[in-house]
């Protein structure tokens, strides 16, 4: 049984139409229904094209089409937009528009050496040659994934390149992409993307060739229209022409690839300023219930790039809980939340972690590890196979007296004395040296014949520099023998070499550094906390999970489980178009989320809506249970504004924006039939409003909304200059406010609350601001800590005053004035 809103877009008959459909809005269902209705009006199904993103939603839609529509229909094909460029690439080349080419997909082995010629080739010396050489993987993946960017468009590979934000030593990925392009058309080649690139090329360059092609359906239905690049874009218009209705479906909220090319405009405005359409909604989920429902709606709310749609819990649709946890560092509460799940009956596979980097995925594995609950990494590498990791791993035999007797794991197939070599050099890479790997080899030969003195030679094709850095990391290491204590031996070893700064600095892309560094912190601090930290017992443990605490197969089905009984852990950008009975969010720090590393050129405003949808996407996966993590939580009396917390040190200001206190209070009154809506009007409970209108039409008649006089900062907007008290430091008033937090001035003392501690710790004192606003008009006395307005630069905090001069705060930054010329532009 359809809905009333769902029924409206399956009677669509005129026109072009655009349906944004909110996360668990059951569009597979409405679409299905909309195609057959098409065919029972009569369509032919040739003239119908139903376009999905991926392969594997192209094949739940044709499963679920066919068993609606019964063995004896003819039905539409469906198709991605790959295969769809695929068939019309090969009808091109077939009458010669295009050059006759293999249609089998490059192989990523072939594609990737020739990338490594094609950079090699455009590499500007010879020191930037061997870089490449030295560290292929990190070369090769960032030019893989500048190469795709490139063909999602028809614009020049320049234009990419700018638009991707990539820093200047990647300069010359624009020449490497040409050369490569020269051999991929001698070598007759196509990957993926060029089964769209290549005719759409060929396309824009002939509109006789364009005409002819277009007009050939009836119908285009396409689906994720908010994952459409430039490029689908174009060849869509192409086909469609001007006989073609075109129904897209999608949710600009859910717009997460954006490093494909994506753009949330698709939905919100390309598609209407080339077609003009009716706008249909399908707000009703039916995945998760109110809880959820209205939290996500109050995060996504705060993003401009949308559609002002609300996500309503359908009424068919089973409560949520959603649980926010203190994040600790020995990660006990990962395995305490699955372990709790279980008790309420859900199996492993029915949980599933959502990492925003696989950083963030170390200290989780690792927790699930020691207290042994199975676990599948899905699309990145175990912990204890990282690179990184595995020298921290002999860094440990070193240590244990173990290091001249590798493994018979390592030693497989090699001599023993190669195997030895090659952990050395392994160990030499890892620690930034800045010297060609040809080079470290050498050393790594000589250091397993001669031991650590071999540091100690001089090599002609070093500086002085590398030399120093090669002596004291022979120091570091013999010192490392004599350690017996295994946490504190690595952190001596990782400072000693100041080898985190070294890897952020020195990685390809932020990103990558930033991975490394935290894989390697969070392993360190894994080992830190065992009891035994002798180095044979911390092997022992090591050697024990590696064989039996992880579960390496299994396969993801279209709903998200896996086909074995283990907790899934993978990112937030490859749940898209999943759900789990159980989500847990690992990291949600102001660090992490809204995750800010790399050099993306994106205004700031936009960048941080990117990431509020990410992690809308990654909340919205859930049906019955929603595990947020995050550190800080148990701060009861702030920060210190003398020395800030680091971003990693504080939950994220996202957690503010659910208000997630105010969504389950709404929640459990919906659920009592018999409750009143104690609700703030106005401010942030607006969208809580907007909820409540749409549920329960008449919940304001029971006269239960609350005066703003006793409300808390949870359903309040706290602003610049508001009184609030503490339990411990008693009035205090903002004086400062960013988007991480609020800086509160009390009497003797500056504390800072990041927002969701203020939601919780700080009661709002109205009436004691309204005092004092009172009194500072009329004696025109500033103090510190007084906020003004200004016409020009807003609200300020007074930060000093004296018989001439006045210096305020304002978010643009510091102002003095004179305060016979500020008096001009005071307002109050």
């Amino acid at each position: 049984m359809l809905t009333k809103e769902q029924q409206r877009v399956t009677r669509h008959r005129r026109g072009h139409a655009r349906v944004t459909a909110v996360a668990g809005a059951g569009k597979t269902t409405t679409m299905v229904r909309y195609v057959l209705e098409r065919l029972r009006d009569g369509m032919d199904p040739r003239l119908i094209r139903v376009v999905m993103f991926n392969k594997a939603a192209q094949e739940d839609f044709s499963r679920k089409l066919r068993e609606a529509a019964g063995a004896n229909t003819a039905l539409p094909p469906v198709r991605t937009f790959h295969a769809m460029g695929r068939n019309l690439a090969m009808s091109l080349a077939k009458e010669g528009h295009l050059p006759s080419f293999d249609p089998s997909p490059l192989g990523e082995a072939q594609a990737r050496l020739e990338m490594l010629k094609a950079l090699q080739a455009s590499a500007g010396t010879s020191a930037q040659r061997s870089a490449i050489y030295d560290e292929q993987q990190q070369w090769l993946d960032t030019f893989a994934g500048f190469v795709d960017l490139a063909k999602s468009t028809l614009a020049a590979p320049e234009s990419s390149f700018i638009a991707g934000g990539y820093p200047e030593q990647y300069q010359l990925f624009i020449e490497a992409f040409a050369r490569f392009e020269q051999w991929r058309k001698r070598a007759a080649r196509v990957s993926f993307a060029d089964f769209l690139y290549d005719p759409c090329r060929v396309i824009a360059a002939d509109p006789a060739l364009a005409e002819f092609l277009a007009n050939r359906v009836e119908l285009f239905v396409v689906d994720e229209f908010q994952d459409i690049n430039d490029i689908q874009f174009f060849m869509l218009k192409t086909l469609a022409g001007e006989r073609a209705r075109l129904q897209v479906v999608g949710d600009a909220d859910q717009c997460i690839y954006e490093f494909r090319g994506a753009k949330p405009e698709y939905m919100l405005n390309y598609f209407g300023d080339s077609y003009p359409h009716q706008h249909y909604e399908m707000s009703r989920t039916f995945r998760y219930g109110h809880q959820l429902a209205l939290a996500a709606a109050q995060l996504i709310s705060h993003n401009q790039r949308r559609d002002p749609v609300l996500c309503i819990s359908a009424a068919s649709a089973a409560p949520t809980n959603v649980e926010l946890c203190l994040q600790t560092a020995d990660g006990a509460a990962f395995a305490q939340a699955c372990e709790a799940a279980c008790a309420a009956g859900h199996r492993y596979s029915d949980m599933v972690f959502l990492c925003r980097t696989w950083a963030q995925a170390a200290p989780v594995e690792l927790a699930l590890l020691k207290r042994g609950i199975p676990n599948r990494v899905m699309g990145g590498s175990r912990v204890l196979e990282r690179g990184e990791v595995k020298v921290l791993i002999t860094l440990i035999r070193l240590m244990a007296g173990e290091f001249l007797e590798p493994s018979a794991e390592q030693g497989a197939g090699v001599d023993g004395s190669d195997a030895h070599s090659r952990l050395l050099f392994d160990v030499l890479k890892f620690c930034e040296l800045k010297i060609r790997h040809e080079v470290l080899r050498g050393y790594a030969e000589r250091i397993a014949e001669f031991g650590f003195t071999a540091l100690q030679r001089s090599e002609d094709s070093l500086s002085i520099y590398q030399e120093k850095r090669l002596q004291r990391l022979g120091e570091v290491l013999t010192d490392l023998q004599d350690e017996h204590l295994v946490g504190r031996g690595l952190n001596r070893f990782i400072a000693q070499l100041d080898l985190l700064t070294l890897m952020r600095d020195n990685a390809l892309s932020q990103e990558d550094g930033e991975n490394r560094a935290a894989t390697v912190t969070a392993f360190i601090e894994f080992v830190a906390l065992q009891k035994d930290q002798s180095p044979a017992a911390v092997l022992g443990m090591l050697a024990a999970l590696s064989d039996h605490g992880g579960t390496e197969t299994g396969e993801i089905l279209p709903g998200g489980l896996a086909t074995v009984n283990a907790v899934t852990i993978t990112t937030m950008h490859r749940s898209k178009g999943l759900e789990w009975p159980v989500v847990l969010l690992p990291g949600l720090s102001a660090h992490y989320m809204p995750y800010q590393a790399g050099n993306r050129r994106r205004q700031e405003r936009d960048q941080i809506e990117a990431e509020r949808r990410l992690m809308y996407v990654a909340m919205t996966r859930a049906i019955d249970a929603l595990y947020l993590f995050a550190p800080g939580l148990d701060v009861k009396n702030g920060w210190s504004t003398e020395r800030r917390p680091e971003l990693h040190q504080l939950p994220s200001p996202f957690l503010a924006e659910m208000n997630l206190a105010l969504a389950q209070r709404v929640a459990g009154q919906l659920h009592d039939a018999n409750s009143l809506f104690d609700l703030v009007k106005g401010g942030v409970a607006n969208v809580a409003e907007r909820y409540l209108d749409t549920v329960v039409p008449d919940w304001q008649s029971s006269n239960a909304v609350v005066d703003s006089n006793t409300s808390t900062f949870g359903t309040a907007r706290l602003l610049l200059g508001a009184w609030c008290k503490h339990i411990t430091y008693g009035d205090g008033r903002v004086i400062e406010l960013d988007e991480q937090g609020v800086c509160i001035q009390f009497s003797g003392q500056r504390r800072f609350f990041p927002h969701l501690l203020a939601q919780r710790l700080l009661q709002p004192v109205l009436a004691l601001e309204s005092t004092r606003v009172s009194e500072d008009l009329a004696t025109r006395a500033y103090r510190v800590g007084d906020i003004l307005e200004h016409r020009k630069f807003g609200r300020g905090a007074v930060l000093a005053v004296d018989q001439r001069n006045i210096q305020l705060k304002f978010s643009s930054g510091m102002k003095t004035f004179r305060l016979a010329l500020f008096e001009a532009d005071y307002l109050h």
